[in-house]
């Protein structure tokens, strides 16, 4: 989707989709992503996630790991399971870190990892490798 920004210049949408139990990350992510380039869906579980999913694709999830019900991991491997999803990256935030200080994804499928709570540098970080994947996936298509 196209937008044009406040100078008159057009940009391409980016929708992201949060998955998280936790209602203050949704609300410290609207504010980070305010007034950019990102378009933020909203679902506190996985169930949630993999609704809204199917009725609007998101180009991005990020996903938290611990949920109630079906793990941030569970739900990464039925996104990247499904030939339908499993070109969208999928970045892990989360609390849980190993021994070496590094992200634990044990799904072992997250295309990237960030700490919670994470930091605005971190984020961008992260959504800019998100949507050169897309680009990728994009020129293989």
């Amino acid at each position: 989707m196209q937008i044009v920004s406040d100078n008159g210049a057009i940009q391409n949408q980016v929708r992201v989709l949060l998955v998280d139990d936790d209602q203050s990350m949704h609300e410290m992510l609207d504010l980070s992503l305010d007034k950019t380039q990102y378009d933020v869906a909203h679902a506190t579980d996985a169930s949630e996630a993999m609704t809204v999913i199917a009725h609007q694709p998101p180009d991005i999830v990020i996903t938290d790991a611990m949920m109630p019900g079906q793990s941030g991991f569970s739900l990464i491997t039925s996104l990247k399971s499904d030939p339908r999803t499993s070109d969208i990256p999928v970045i892990l935030w989360t609390v849980l870190e190993g021994m070496d200080g590094n992200v634990m994804d044990s799904s072992g499928q997250a295309d990237l990892t960030m700490s919670k709570p994470f930091n605005l540098f971190d984020l961008e970080d992260k959504l800019n490798r998100a949507k050169r994947l897309i680009d990728r996936h994009a020129k293989v298509a």
